[in-house]
């Protein structure tokens, strides 16, 4: 069975990502990185890797 994705990523105001954590609201942030104000193009390959983690 295969449960709902963790991390979600929303489009800021300014235009950036953010990816954060479905369970929590909070953003996501893996060995101190904080995954916001990041660009369209490496948000997906994240919530992809974060969902591995």
């Amino acid at each position: 069975m295969i449960g709902k994705p963790r991390f979600g990523a929303r489009k800021e105001l300014d235009e950036t990502w953010t990816i954060f954590d479905r369970r929590t609201g909070k953003i996501a942030e893996r060995s101190g990185l904080i995954m916001a104000r990041l660009n369209k193009y490496v948000v997906l390959g994240l919530v992809q890797i974060l969902e591995q983690i």
